[in-house]
C-alpha cells in the first residue's frame, strides 16, 4: 500500500457516498408532521409527578418533615410507572402519604387527567375521583354562581349610584370594573 497524496483521494472518495447521507437535510427539505404521535399515558403521568416535585421542592412554605413525606411519596408513585398494571396497594400509600403531607399537592394531582387515568384504580380504592369526573357530574359549574348571603334586601354595591358608594369613612368609592 502506498501512503501518497493518491491514496487519500481514494479513501475520501470511497467513502463521501456514506457520509452525505449521515448528515440531516437541509431545513427547506424537512417535511412537516402535522400529526405528533400522542405520549404515552406513563410519560404524561410522570410529568404530573415531576411538576409537583418540583412545586414541592421550590416551595419556601413546606416543612422539612411535609416535603420528605411528599417526596417519599412521589418516589412511591413514580416507581409504578413504567408497570403494565399499578400496584393498588402501593399506589394507594402513595395518595394517602401525599395527602398526609399537604393536601393541596394531592388536589393538583386529581386535576390532572393523565395521572387520574393512570392511577384510577388506587384513586377508586381510597374512594376518590378526578376532578374533571367530578365536574362531570353536575350540569353546570357551582362555582360560577354567587354565593347568597344575608343581604337582608341591600343592594351590591357596585349597583348603587355614584352618590350613594361611599366607603365607611365616607369617602366615594373608585368606579366599578369595567366603567
Amino acid at each position: 500500500m502506498k501512503r501518497g497524496s493518491g491514496w487519500i483521494g481514494r479513501v475520501a472518495v470511497a467513502r463521501a457516498p456514506a457520509i452525505a447521507p449521515c448528515h440531516p437535510s437541509s431545513p427547506r427539505k424537512i417535511r412537516s408532521t402535522p400529526f405528533q404521535p400522542p405520549a404515552g399515558r406513563d410519560s404524561l403521568a410522570r410529568a404530573a409527578l415531576y411538576r409537583t416535585r418540583v412545586l414541592v421542592n421550590r416551595t419556601p412554605h413546606f416543612t422539612t418533615r411535609a416535603r420528605r413525606e411528599a417526596n417519599q411519596a412521589l418516589d412511591l408513585l413514580d416507581l409504578q410507572l413504567g408497570l403494565n398494571q399499578v400496584n393498588v396497594p402501593e399506589a394507594a400509600r402513595g395518595m394517602e402519604l401525599l395527602i398526609r403531607a399537604h393536601s393541596s399537592l394531592a388536589f393538583g394531582l386529581l386535576r390532572d387527567a393523565a395521572f387520574v387515568d393512570r392511577f384510577g384504580a388506587a384513586l377508586r380504592h381510597l374512594g376518590l375521583r378526578g376532578i374533571g369526573q367530578r365536574l362531570d357530574e353536575v350540569t353546570h359549574s357551582v362555582m360560577a354562581e354567587p354565593i347568597p348571603g344575608p343581604t337582608g334586601g341591600r343592594r351590591h354595591r357596585d349597583e348603587l349610584p355614584p352618590e350613594e358608594r361611599l366607603d365607611a369613612e365616607g369617602q366615594p368609592l373608585p368606579p366599578p370594573s369595567g366603567y
